[in-house]
């Protein structure tokens, strides 16, 4: 279908037909770009791009001021943070989370905003690592050091500075998280808690948690799976790209069968009409409240949606399933490095098992 951009009452607005989504229609570097308010509603995308206008003619002065070799820090992370915008290939999560990294960074370290590169020295940013290495995680640390590197290569890109002196700072090993995931009886009792609850949710919640834990799908791709993804004749799902932008199919382990059987049997409440319109099986797109309070009731260790995709994991290598296939069956395009690396152990612990079993 032909799409088309429609001028509005507002200079640099558009609507996009038949969608009928705004856009932004702005010009950078002599060419026109066009940018996703995200929304439908022209009220809120007049808010949404005033404040992309600010920060548009934000980026204009920096590259003004980079021009004259009169740039501060703060001005290169408004430009930093315009290219990560840009990018396409960056998932919206990541942008939030990258400048999540710039405003911590430039609040822990107040007067750097101001500062010119050429000014920022090895043994400040040092002393910044330090502290900021004390206030916050491992995972963030890291990535608030990536950001601060990327802001002063942007420097010496433009001729500024020679040497980055963020290169000076040492990253830190970030710890792995141990799997503290229920046993097979504790996750009866979850399901059981969050089924029998009183909310109108209830049934599609725990739909939900058994869904993740036997597709070991992200929270993001179960949500997007639709009926006519079901192929009982292959006893596959087919699971739409995801993090990594490549489909795949996952078994349909019998406790799915039978889960898929009883959602089909009885009607769910869909707090979302359109769910229910457009053939989606999940009837409800979250329940972390729902799933923290029933593992408190089932003396289980608080788990995530995330958990339960290691739990699908975990469940497959105890009973046999090798790496490798676990590894495809949860999308990943490593040939099952970061799935040895995660559970590893698991196929250890086995195969002590089976060679125990070993008679001569």
């Amino acid at each position: 279908m032909k799409t088309s951009f429609s001028p509005t009452d507002k200079q640099q607005l558009y609507v996009r037909r038949p969608a009928g989504v705004y856009y932004a229609r702005l010009y950078i570097h002599g060419g026109t770009k066009w940018i996703s308010l995200k929304t439908r509603v022209k009220a809120v995308a007049k808010t949404e791009l005033a404040k992309l206008m600010q920060q548009h003619y934000a980026v204009r002065e920096a590259e003004t001021a980079t021009r004259k070799g009169s740039v501060t820090v703060g001005e290169l992370s408004a430009i930093y943070l315009h290219c990560i915008d840009l990018d396409t290939d960056l998932k919206p999560a990541t942008k939030e989370y990258r400048h999540k990294t710039i405003k911590y960074l430039l609040r822990s370290w107040p007067d750097l905003a101001g500062r010119i590169p050429a000014k920022v020295t090895e043994s400040e940013c040092r002393h910044w690592a330090s502290q900021y290495h004390e206030q916050f995680s491992e995972t963030l640390y890291n990535n608030t050091v990536d950001s601060l590197r990327h802001i002063l290569q942007l420097a010496i890109d433009r001729g500024l500075i020679a040497r980055n002196p963020a290169l000076a700072i040492s990253k830190v090993v970030v710890p792995a998280k141990k799997l503290e995931l229920p046993s097979s009886e504790q996750f009866r009792q979850i399901v059981e808690h969050i089924r029998s609850s009183q909310q109108p949710t209830g049934q599609g919640s725990a739909d939900l948690v058994e869904f993740l834990a036997y597709s070991g799908c992200r929270i993001s791709e179960a949500i997007k799976v639709r009926w006519i993804d079901v192929n009982d004749t292959t006893g596959r799902i087919w699971i739409a790209p995801g993090k990594n932008n490549t489909p795949r199919h996952v078994p349909i382990l019998e406790p799915m069968r039978d889960l898929l059987s009883r959602i089909k049997a009885n009607a769910r409440f869909y707090k979302s009409r359109q769910r229910m319109h457009d053939g989606y099986i999940m009837s409800v797109a979250q329940c972390a409240r729902m799933l923290t309070a029933a593992c408190a009731k089932a003396e289980a260790h608080r788990i995530t949606h995330h958990d339960l995709r290691h739990l699908f994991a975990t469940r497959c290598i105890e009973s046999g399933v090798d790496i490798p296939t676990v590894s495809r069956w949860l999308g990943h395009k490593d040939g099952g490095a970061l799935a040895m690396k995660t559970y590893g152990h698991l196929r250890d612990e086995h195969s002590q098992a089976m060679a125990a079993k070993v008679t001569f």
